[in-house]
């Protein structure tokens, strides 16, 4: 079976991060698609505390300390 391909202009700094991320014998195909599975299992957790009143009372307090913390340069 041949597999299509497709070339990609990517930054250098990219190109690093694709190499560390590598595995033994992974392509950069592999890498990319095993990256991008990881995104989307994260991605199903989004807005799950989105309807938690107890969540939503954590947040305004979070919210209250923050306007009361002073930043120190």
């Amino acid at each position: 079976m041949r597999m299509a391909s497709k070339n990609l202009a990517i930054k250098e700094e990219v190109y690093d991060k694709l190499i560390e991320a590598k595995k033994d014998n992974e392509s950069f195909s592999d890498v990319i698609e095993r990256l991008l599975e990881g995104k989307s299992e994260l991605l199903s957790y989004a807005g799950v505390f989105s309807e938690d009143k107890e969540f939503d009372e954590v947040l305004k307090d979070i919210k209250e300390v923050r306007k009361k913390t002073v930043l120190r340069a």
